[in-house]
């Protein structure tokens, strides 16, 4: 009976071995498990995580976008006639004016103008009086008789009716010779003047062929051109060539006949040198008998004298008292050049307008390849449209850049807008029109290294727990750009998914988790 206890015992405790080893084997297990999971996830949290997009089709829009001061077209500087002092300033930048409003206000004082015009007339009053001196001097010096003092003074000179007759001939012909020579000067410059005309129109109907075909060219390169585009282009070359056959036989004949009347005044010069040649030599001849009448020419030349400079002094004078400064046109006050107190100068505007009516314009520098994308004509817009209501702008010339002749082009743009005033800074943007691509990606997908340009695309590859994520390099190519996406040329199915951001940097092989994927 004990011995059979014993047995039992030694059983029961053989089987609580046995479920406790067992049970220590599950808890290793389940231990090894939680142990794995957890290390997954631990390393999971670790790598990178990266926001990724589909690459696929999708449409490109090109801005070309510049930043420029905007001026007045052909503005009007309001000028000073005279050194003033200014007194008060009527008007601010931005202010409308209309013709005959006054801008400022002029202190009562001489001007330096008015000073000198007083120092001319008092020159003018000392040479009438040594004029008139040598005049008296010259009549009593003792070798001009009675007779001829009283003609002289009576207003005739010795034989002057033998002088006249002497003169007449020789006056008549040199009067001929000049008539036909101011008439040979005409003939030349009436013909140039006929000639610059009509090759003007002929050049400027040149030009409007060029745009019609720039324009249909155009419709081509895009593929949008239809047979009636096709045949227009045949057209306009054909009349283009004509017409540029028919400017070049017009420009030789109007060299011949220019050659001519060139020839004709040639001749009238050389009649006309000799026509003068004879009278001068006539005058001489007998200027010792007329000395007196050329002195007394020149004392009426110097009383004239005295009395134009008289009359500009009087009319300074005038002037000077509460005189004001006025506009001449209407438009828009674009910049003052003075405040109260400063003095004006003849080389400074008091004002510059922007006359009703006129355009503004701004322009700023583009790369060569940039203008090659854009016309004359093109429509641009405003990069923050939302601030104006009312807006047009459109481009009117490219030509080349002062600062950088070469690689460079200065695109010049009209601006019609009642918000937009000289002086403004502007921002445009002008652009071509959407073309699609078969791969487009964010601007941020596209990275670039010494190896050239490239994008890191996601590769799946499963694991026991789940998929893994590694990153992969593929070399691209950016065919065209806008301001969000870039449309690439690379080894690529179409269906990938690109990495955009992450939240460290990524390189090529390197795991990485996605944004969107839960843990």
């Amino acid at each position: 009976m004990s011995r059979d206890l014993d047995i039992r015992i030694e059983e029961h405790r053989a089987a609580k071995r046995r479920d406790t080893i067992k049970n220590l084997i599950i808890g290793f297990l389940i231990l090894l498990l939680v142990l794995t999971f957890f290390s997954n996830t631990w390393m999971n949290r670790t790598l990178p995580e990266v926001s990724t997009v589909y690459v696929e089709r999708g449409g490109i829009s090109p801005k070309i976008r510049g930043t420029g001061t905007v001026e007045a077209d052909d503005p009007y500087k309001v000028m000073s006639k005279q050194s003033r002092k200014i007194s008060s300033v009527l008007v601010h930048v931005g202010d409308e004016v209309s013709i005959g409003d006054v801008l400022f206000e002029l202190e009562d004082e001489e001007s330096e103008e008015l000073l000198k015009a007083e120092q001319e007339l008092r020159a003018a009053e000392k040479a009438l009086l040594d004029t008139r001196a040598k005049y008296e001097s010259d009549l009593f010096n003792g070798d001009v008789n009675d007779r001829v003092i009283t003609q002289v003074r009576g207003g005739q000179t010795e034989g002057w009716d033998d002088f006249q007759k002497t003169l007449r001939n020789v006056v008549a012909q040199y009067d001929a010779a000049d008539a036909a020579l101011e008439a040979a000067k005409k003939k030349v410059q009436d013909l140039q003047t006929e000639q610059k005309k009509e090759i003007e129109d002929i050049s400027s109907k040149i030009v409007q062929y060029d745009y019609e075909l720039a324009l249909l060219e155009q419709k081509k390169d895009l593929g949008v051109a239809n047979e009636d585009d096709l045949k227009e282009i045949s057209e306009i070359i054909k009349n283009k060539s004509q017409l540029t056959t028919y400017k070049t036989q017009m420009e030789n004949g109007y060299a011949i006949k220019l050659a001519q009347v060139e020839s004709d005044a040639a001749d009238a010069q050389t009649a006309y040198d000799n026509a003068k040649e004879e009278k001068d030599k006539i005058l001489t001849s007998i200027g010792s008998h007329i000395g007196l009448e050329t002195t007394r020419t020149d004392v009426a030349t110097a009383e004239e004298d005295v009395a134009r400079a008289q009359e500009r002094v009087d009319r300074l004078t005038a002037e000077s008292i509460g005189s004001t400064i006025t506009t001449p046109v209407s438009g828009t006050i674009t910049s003052v050049g003075y405040v109260a107190g400063e003095t004006t100068k003849a080389d400074t505007p008091a004002a510059v307008i922007q006359v009703a009516g006129r355009d503004m314009i701004v322009s700023f520098s583009v790369t060569n390849a940039q203008a090659r994308k854009v016309h004359v004509g093109d429509a641009a817009e405003p990069q923050n449209a939302w601030y104006y209501s009312e807006f047009e702008s459109t481009l009117r010339s490219i030509k080349n850049d002062p600062n950088d002749p070469t690689g460079k082009k200065l695109l010049e743009f009209t601006i019609k807008s009642p918000e937009v005033q000289a002086g403004q800074s502007v921002s445009l943007q002008i652009g071509q029109t959407t073309q699609d691509y078969d791969l487009v990606v964010p601007n941020s997908a596209v990275r670039s290294d010494n190896n050239g340009k490239f994008v890191l695309i996601v590769d799946q590859k499963p694991s026991p727990l789940g998929n893994r994520y590694v990153a992969r390099r593929v070399d691209a190519e950016v065919q065209e750009s806008d301001d969000t996406n870039s449309a690439i040329s690379a080894a690529l199915e179409g269906y990938e998914y690109v990495i955009t951001n992450s939240s460290e940097p990524v390189r090529a092989g390197q795991y990485v988790r996605l944004a969107n994927e839960t843990e």
